[in-house]
């Protein structure tokens, strides 16, 4: 009998900061359950003026993810 063992990767959230275009957005991201990688599961829609504000926006974002449970 042959058993296979699943390595199990945790899918919590990681917030991202960027520049890009001029302007600040965020993305929050999870580990790809199968391969590698990350797969981008919210972003921000606007472009903040700063980083500051881009990152205080990305954190209410990823509460609001942990509040829904949407990233399971």
């Amino acid at each position: 009998m042959t058993t296979s063992q699943s390595s199990y990767t945790p899918t919590v959230p990681a917030l991202h900061v960027f520049e890009q275009a001029g302007g600040w957005h965020w993305g929050i991201t999870v580990p790809r359950a199968v391969g590698c990688g990350f797969k981008l599961i919210a972003f921000s829609e606007r472009t903040f003026p700063g980083e500051a504000a881009a990152l205080t926006d990305g954190r209410q974002a990823l509460a609001s993810l942990g509040d829904n449970g949407e990233h399971n």
